[in-house]
């Protein structure tokens, strides 16, 4: 079965030297990019074309994660080795082309509920681009329409933005291989918003002291600023410093979150103010200048202090997340002195809800759904106050930083469906106070 090798270190500059015995070797240069995914047939045999092509995406696209890309031309590589097709052969009959072939499999994969639809789609979205580019590199030499992988297409979708009323449709191109995702979220083909009830939440806190001190704030973060695991674990000390009071308010403060600006990893690096309250705001700052914290920061610094070092090697990843340290330090580090992950976080967040499932077997909650409590508590308390759900959507939307209309009013319709959280008070609030109390050392 074909299989991914993630390599080392990976230079588009290298040279060739002669050695002492008359043989030849390539030695890297520079330009080094990092480790690249790497795909081997199940007799263990390079292949070149899709190895080709995630070379392109990391060393000229400046893709920063590779690991969707690769997994799904694995499953598409494994599926061609499993039904003995090749990648570049395509009859004239459609059904008979391994592209086609793929998506009858991933289709009957998603009906066995072995697949989502999203999953899905986002594979065969990836092969389409695989394919585009081979014919574009001229790796798969296209003569004629019956030959071609596929069919592009172009379709009209609906406006949804603010200017929807100046032009209503707008044309993407795609290909008659894409698998269409359902909309509805309450269809059990896809997970619905599942943010934590009153009694989940009271649970929840309850069980705080058992978690760590970090895992404790992170999880705090994300019910009361509504962020991401990612944004969570990389808070650093610069958006700390920058919060600013908000000025209708004197229980709330601003944050800005940017990869650029204060180090914070957000999705698709954008830019964006984030609201949280003056007690986690304070009890962060506390930690921040805690025995514990300073401890680890301290080991973080002496790792930063390495890149200086000529006699250590590092591997371009560690290098880089030292380098990023070095110029915004993160605010949760680990024992040993590197920064939190994302990775780190999600499996402490499972042993925490191992110990609450003990007690009740129905938290099954994942740590992305402490973003959706966040955003349909907030968004009752704002509608409560008396904003029109137009304006609800744009506060929410911009604290929440969704690319998407679509994505926030998924909240006010679920508010309509669930009466349970129209209760009228500042259920963030009181929470925030109940959670920060419980959780002093």
């Amino acid at each position: 079965m074909a299989q991914i090798i993630l390599s080392s270190d990976v230079y588009k500059s290298t040279e060739l030297k002669r050695n002492d015995g008359g043989t030849y070797s390539c030695q890297p240069s520079n330009d080094n990019i990092g480790p690249v995914p790497t795909l081997f047939s199940h007799h263990g045999i390079f292949l070149l074309e899709p190895n080709s092509y995630l070379f392109y995406l990391k060393a000229i696209k400046k893709a920063k994660d590779l690991s969707p890309c690769s997994r799904a031309l694995l499953k598409y590589y494994q599926f061609l080795e499993d039904e003995k097709l090749d990648w570049n052969y395509f009859p004239p009959i459609k059904r008979l082309k391994p592209t086609y072939q793929f998506r009858s499999y991933l289709l009957k994969s998603i009906k066995l509920g072995e697949l989502a639809h999203s999953t899905a789609n986002a594979y065969m979205n990836h092969v389409k681009n695989f394919y585009m580019w081979t014919i574009h590199e001229r790796y798969l030499k296209v003569q004629n329409e019956q030959e071609a992988p596929f069919k592009l297409e172009f379709i009209q979708i609906q406006n949804q933005g603010m200017l929807a009323h100046l032009r209503p449709t707008f044309s993407v191109q795609t290909s008659d291989l894409r698998i269409k995702v359902p909309r509805d979220s309450d269809s059990n083909r896809i997970r619905p918003l599942s943010p934590l009830s009153r009694d989940s939440l009271e649970l929840l806190i309850s069980f705080l002291p058992k978690a760590s001190k970090e895992l404790r704030l992170q999880i705090l973060l994300s019910i009361d600023c509504g962020l991401r695991i990612e944004e969570a674990c990389t808070l650093t000390l610069h958006a700390l410093k920058a919060a600013t009071p908000v000025a209708e308010s004197r229980h709330r403060f601003e944050m800005i979150l940017c990869p650029q600006v204060t180090g914070v990893q957000t999705k698709y690096g954008k830019r964006r103010r984030v609201e949280i309250s003056i007690d986690l705001l304070e009890t962060l700052r506390e930690y921040q200048v805690s025995e514990r914290r300073l401890k680890r920061a301290n080991k973080l610094q002496t790792k930063i202090d390495q890149l200086y070092n000529d006699s250590q090697v590092l591997d371009h990843k560690t290098v880089e997340i030292l380098k990023h340290s070095e110029r915004f330090e993160p605010l949760f580090i680990s024992q040993q002195g590197n920064p939190a992950t994302s990775k780190s976080t999600e499996s402490r967040w499972v042993e925490l809800r191992s110990e609450i499932q003990k007690m009740d077997d129905s938290f099954t909650h994942r740590f992305h759904d402490l973003r959706a409590t966040y955003g349909t508590y907030r968004l009752s308390d704002l509608l409560d106050a008396g904003l029109s759900p137009t304006e609800c959507i744009g506060l929410i939307m911009g604290w929440m930083g969704h690319k998407d209309e679509s994505t926030t009013w998924k909240y006010i319709r679920y508010l309509k469906r669930k009466e349970v959280f129209k209760i009228k008070c500042g259920i963030l609030d009181s929470i925030m106070h109940d959670a920060l109390g419980g959780a002093d050392e």
